[in-house]
């Protein structure tokens, strides 16, 4: 056989490394034996009794139906092309080329390139940074509303909730907020799917009334990678045009499979999932108790609660600051993996990130604690190069439609060269992930010096070729 992809995924499952990423089933541990064995078997088309995606009457139909009910939408609609599909769809449905809509300036990548399928015109509203553990946090309502009082035309709101870190933003304040000035309101909760089945996580977007959410519920529910469902859950937005837009976003050959792992997602999270949420909320619980006595190392978690626009946060998300010792998250993450057969979910330049679900248990959790003790081995009598947001530019001035950049002619030129030039790519630091230029932005000499400065201490920063970026011509 020569299949390296195939060979690949193979030799990570034979290694027996233990996943605190995603998907949410950790290497199907809690997905039916029956489901797998017929998994070929159900891979089918539209014929009869299958029902059709695009225009659903039977099964998916009843299925989306009860889906809906579960996670407690006015009405739902499965994705087969993950989340960002949604997105698309969701901004497509509500915004017209030359729209304004406010966009908080950490969003998924997707929705920066919704809105250039839209031609809307972007409102940032910069997140709180938490500069000790170099992250961009949540936003200020107070913020929100001088932006929605200022820019009077403003058609919609997009805002991401909970983070990738887990921390969330007050959501019924947003969702009060954003309808208060009759605006609609889209929530990424790509990273909140298992918000809804309980109480002891924070409140879901849908719960709270915003008009449309995205969840992708293969991150923390067991189904299958870009397996994703979005939410309706006002009158505000035009059902038949939203419906066009998914069909115009997702596969004419959806797949059964990653259909049915939503349908059977939704009814294992009723039938079992809750309690098994229950007690990886428990073990999720104590494992930030026992890393927080560990030195060097910290789960960031209550300290935050109050600051930088936080007011909850998913304990099944534990974001471990390893600066303490002396070393990056991305050197903790490798250590991890290479020395204790334990894959987190990502890593930054401060934190290393795992996921628990509720295909964990006690063997995974012991597994963890194991490990995170174990970085103490490895640890480095040095500091971590500093920076913070405070250094970072303010929002570049925008200086065409982002969907008017990306069409424009163009050409790679030097950082320095730069200057008084209008960027048509994304820079993104990793971390803290937010975009330090958008297509369409003037760059400017300060924004080029503190890139530099990133750049030569070490950070990733997508978007630059060896200090090159490419303008418009």
């Amino acid at each position: 056989m020569t299949a390296p992809l195939y060979e690949a995924l193979i030799k990570y499952v034979e290694d027996g490394t233990m996943p605190y990423h995603m998907p949410g089933h950790k290497e199907g541990k809690i997905i039916s034996r029956k489901y797998i064995e017929n998994i070929a078997k159900i891979d089918v088309t539209e014929v009869p009794g299958t029902d059709n995606l695009h225009d659903p009457h039977g099964p998916i139909l009843e299925a989306e139906r009860l889906a809906a009910k579960a996670f407690g939408a006015k009405s739902s609609f499965f994705l087969v092309n993950g989340t960002t599909c949604g997105i698309y769809a969701a901004m497509s449905s509500v915004l017209n080329d030359g729209d304004m809509v406010v966009v908080q300036r950490n969003s998924h990548r997707s929705v920066y390139n919704g809105l250039i399928l839209t031609g809307a015109i972007p409102i940032y509203i910069e997140p709180l940074m938490d500069d000790e553990d170099a992250i961009a946090m949540g936003i200020s309502i107070d913020e929100l509303e001088k932006l929605l009082i200022k820019h009077k035309n403003v058609k919609a709101v997009v805002i991401t909730y909970p983070n990738y870190y887990g921390f969330c933003v007050d959501i019924n304040k947003v969702v009060d907020l954003v309808h208060k000035y009759d605006k609609v309101l889209i929530v990424d909760e790509a990273h909140g799917a298992h918000f809804a089945f309980s109480d002891r996580l924070p409140l879901s977007a849908s719960k709270a009334g915003a008009d449309i959410v995205i969840e992708s519920v293969h991150k923390t529910l067991p189904a299958f990678t870009q397996s994703s469902i979005l939410h309706v859950n006002t009158d505000r937005i035009d059902i038949d045009r939203l419906r066009f837009y998914l069909s115009l976003y997702q596969s004419t050959s959806p797949s059964y499979i990653l259909m049915t792992s939503i349908d059977l997602a939704r009814d294992f999270m009723e039938r079992e999932g809750k309690a098994l949420l229950d007690k990886c909320l428990d073990l999720s619980i104590q494992a930030r108790r026992l890393i927080n006595e560990i030195d060097g190392v910290r789960c960031i978690g209550d300290d935050v609660i109050g600051k930088y626009g936080i007011y909850d946060y998913d304990a099944t998300k534990l974001t471990i600051n390893v600066s303490g010792l002396g070393i990056s998250g991305s050197v903790a993450e490798s250590i991890l993996r290479e020395k204790f057969n334990i894959q987190m979910e990502m890593s930054d330049y401060r934190n290393i990130l795992a996921i628990m679900t509720v295909a964990d248990d006690e063997a995974s959790f012991d597994k963890l604690i194991e490990s995170v003790k174990g970085l103490s081995e490895y640890k480095r009598n040095e500091k971590l190069s500093y920076f913070d947001g405070n250094g970072c530019p303010e929002i570049p001035e925008m200086a065409m439609k982002p969907k008017d950049a990306v069409n424009k002619e163009y050409r790679y030129v030097s950082m320095d060269d730069a200057v008084g030039m209008v960027s048509l790519d994304y820079v993104i630091p990793y971390p803290p992930g937010v975009p330090l230029l958008c297509p369409g932005e003037l760059i400017k000499k300060d924004m080029v010096q503190y890139i530099k400065l990133l750049y030569n201490i070490g950070i990733k920063v997508i978007g630059i070729d060896n200090l090159k970026i490419r303008v418009c011509k």
